[in-house]
């Protein structure tokens, strides 16, 4: 009884906060007493010993505990640590003891590189000054709160528990209250990444992807009320993403300007998955043409981008974290087959050979810097006509793709994102491809076996030679994907019968 009063009362601060909301979200850091920063009481210390924070054994139960204990003790660290007073689901923070976690502050941010991202967008410094208060704190905080909302949803089908639907509704809360800000600007549908706690004028596809996907989901669950809520969003991200031509990256170019990713795999079919969901939900059919018009702009369906980069030529490729992202191409691809299975095909025969080919061609680029011990590496080297990769190693990079020390070399550094967003999206190769079904059911089991407090960390550095000391922070920081992915799979895999 008390968690059906939780979730109505959850339910019932969400739709207050959509009535009265101020005009953006806001904070007074000295207020928040999570922003634990003695200077800003007048104090000093030394800056923060990442050394020392690196080596902190995080989270030691989970070793030896069953996939249901790990899901148990995750969810239980989330819950109690993942959700600022605002409403607002965190992105990156600190792990600074075996079992607590805390956002960045001012004073850790010293003697430190990339977490105030300088020079990263194009908005007169405004992101890099709020980051200079709290790194990426907030960052992905619409992935964290999309990853979540899938979670809980799969933990609801699965146990009917009233605290999994209020735990969806906090995910819920947190996207809504970004998409009110946009709301409230004239630009409905607009989900900016909020550093500061005010969403900004840059996102990226693979965040609507993640919240497109939650909101999708949690609409199985919902209730009416919440139903009216997730239907208006569903329909206005659609509709914002074509009045702005799909320039969703940086708001201060003008909407007529060249996207330059409409054919971009993993951005085309997030598209795709965004005016799909708009028909699903609307009903209109200018959204099913639009589904059909960019699906068509796209290989995704019919080849990787390993398959891409054989048809141009290419014979070898240097690659950062990109891999991960043919995740979401394999996550989108499901819920489309859900809503719009025409994209893949005119018949059911058609769709399922569609779907097949395309599970096979992109796992087998998702399994590009993976280690034989369940690791993803962050850079690797790719022989493209081979099909094979080698780590890098570390060395200068002479085309950096992001400013900071961190873009400025090679590493052999693992990432613990890109591991489990893949295998989130692994299920729909289980469901859709037959003939890699076994080996990936069991290559998913096997991550979660091996799922640790180490693993759970952002950037994984082995041998303790790989991440400078300026940028030691990133293996400090608990990962804004892996544990959110973790129950997602445990969850799903409950629920067809797969393991206990």
């Amino acid at each position: 009884m008390r968690n059906a009063v939780r979730a109505a009362f959850l339910m019932s601060v969400i739709l207050w906060t959509t009535a009265h909301a101020g005009p953006v979200l806001q904070r007074d850091p000295k207020s928040d007493e999570r922003l634990d920063d003695p200077q800003r009481k007048g104090e000093t210390r030394a800056a923060m010993d990442y050394e020392a924070l690196s080596k902190i054994d995080f989270l030691p139960e989970l070793a030896r505990l069953d996939l249901e204990g790990k899901a148990q003790t995750i969810q239980s660290l989330l819950e109690r640590s993942f959700l600022h007073r605002s409403g607002l689901f965190y992105s990156l923070l600190l792990i600074d003891g075996p079992d607590h976690l805390r956002p960045m502050a001012r004073s850790d941010m010293e003697e430190i590189s990339d977490a105030v991202v300088e020079g990263a967008y194009a908005d007169n410094g405004a992101t890099a000054e709020a980051a200079k208060e709290e790194g990426m704190t907030f960052e992905n905080s619409i992935t964290s709160a999309g990853n979540y909302l899938q979670a809980q949803v799969w933990r609801y089908q699965v146990t009917g528990e009233p605290q999994a639907h209020s735990e969806a509704l906090r995910a819920l809360g947190s996207l809504r209250l970004i998409y009110e800000d946009g709301k409230r600007r004239d630009r409905a549908g607009w989900l900016g990444k909020p550093y500061g706690l005010v969403p900004k004028d840059h996102s990226t596809p693979d965040q609507y992807c993640d919240a497109l996907l939650g909101l999708y989901r949690f609409r199985k669950v919902a209730a009416a009320a919440e139903r009216v809520m997730v239907d208006e969003m569903l329909r206005d991200i659609a509709d914002f993403m074509t009045l702005r031509n799909y320039q969703i990256w940086d708001l201060n170019k003008p909407a007529e300007a060249d996207p330059g990713n409409l054919q971009e795999a993993y951005c085309n079919a997030t598209y795709v998955l965004a005016q799909a969901l708009a028909f699903h939900v609307t009903g209109e059919d200018r959204c099913r043409q639009e589904a059909l018009r960019l699906a068509a702009l796209s290989h995704w369906r019919e080849e990787s981008n390993l398959d891409l980069w054989r048809r141009q030529g290419l014979k070898r490729m240097l690659m950062f974290e990109r891999v991960c992202l043919g995740g979401y191409v394999l996550k989108a691809a499901e819920a489309i087959q859900e809503v719009l299975p025409e994209v893949f095909g005119a018949t059911p025969q058609q769709q399922t050979a569609t779907l097949s080919n395309l599970c096979e061609r992109w796992w087998r680029f998702c399994q590009l810097g993976m280690d034989g011990d369940g690791y993803q590496h962050y850079w690797i080297d790719i022989d493209v006509a081979k099909g094979t990769w080698q780590p890098t190693g570390i060395r200068p990079n002479e085309n950096p793709p992001f400013p900071g020390t961190f873009g400025a070399y090679y590493y052999d550094v693992r990432w613990s994102d890109q591991l489990y967003r893949i295998m989130t999206g692994a299920f729909t190769v289980v469901e859709c491809c037959p003939e890699l079904r076994d080996s990936t059911l069991a290559w998913i089991v096997g991550i979660l076996e091996k799922t640790n407090g180490r693993r759970l960390r952002w950037m994984i550095d082995l041998d303790g030679n790989q991440l400078r000391p300026d940028i030691r922070w990133m293996e400090c920081v608990l990962s804004s994907e892996a544990p959110f992915h973790y129950l997602t799979a445990y969850w799903r895999g409950r629920k067809a019968g797969w393991w206990r």
